[in-house]
């Protein structure tokens, strides 16, 4: 048991170490193509250290609905956020945005419940991106299965500013499979499995806004497994750079 834990110590460390490599290159490849754009406060910001202390960061939790789970052939629908800092949610920061999808909503209508006539007129998706990059410098991201809402916002930030977002960020499916993991035990890791095991509530909604807010009450849930706040730093949340 203690040469698998430690195993899997050097394996998150080897994924920590080849997402900073990947972080830095893609600073190094984009930097130039993006001064003077939207995308450069992200490109100047300082790197965020696996070190600093999570009672010192500022979280933005970010959620997304999508027209369907394949980046190649749907489109983002909404995007929602709430911030966390010094180990609090902010509830007034809380920000919920349509995004006009020129494709329609499809039938992911029945998971999310945004119709064609829900995003009529909404904003576009430049709109939402400039919205949401001002959120992001000098801040962790946050998201609940992570690669999926990355892939989407990657997609969209591509096509509209021709240049990727920059920036770090945890998952708290990742965190909670690491603790299941640790446990020797089994167990969903949807967002609303996780809460239950953290004895939070159901989460009356399902958007945006709501999913950010239900993944931010999950992220501090597991601060407080994991330590004391005040000693808690980021790579104990498996800080990555992206």
């Amino acid at each position: 048991m203690l040469f698998e834990t430690r195993s899997q110590q050097c394996g998150q460390g080897l994924v920590a170490v080849l997402y900073n490599l990947y972080y830095r290159y893609r600073r190094w490849r984009f930097g130039q193509e993006v001064i003077n754009t939207p995308l450069q406060p992200l490109y100047d910001a300082a790197v965020i250290k696996p070190s600093q202390l999570f009672i010192d960061t500022r979280f933005l939790v970010i959620d997304c609905e999508m027209s369907g789970l394949d980046p190649s052939a749907c489109q983002l629908l909404s995007v929602g956020w709430v911030i966390i800092e010094r180990g609090r949610i902010v509830n007034a920061s809380g920000k919920h945005l349509l995004i006009h999808a020129d494709r329609g909503t499809g039938d992911s209508s029945m998971i999310h419940g945004l119709f064609d006539s829900n995003i009529a007129g909404a904003n576009s998706v430049a709109t939402a991106l400039m919205l949401l990059m001002k959120q992001i410098p000098d801040t962790v991201l946050v998201f609940h299965h992570a690669s999926l809402d990355i892939k989407f916002l990657q997609k969209a930030t591509i096509e509209t500013f021709q240049n990727p977002l920059l920036f770090s960020h945890v998952d708290t499916m990742v965190i909670e499979k690491k603790r299941l993991h640790l446990q020797g035990g089994v167990g969903g890791i949807r967002l609303a499995q996780c809460r239950q095991r953290y004895g939070l509530p159901e989460s009356a909604q399902h958007n945006a806004l709501a999913d950010a807010q239900a993944t931010a009450e999950l992220l501090l849930a597991q601060a407080s497994y994991l330590g004391r706040r005040e000693t808690l730093n980021l790579s104990d949340l498996s800080l990555r750079s992206f």
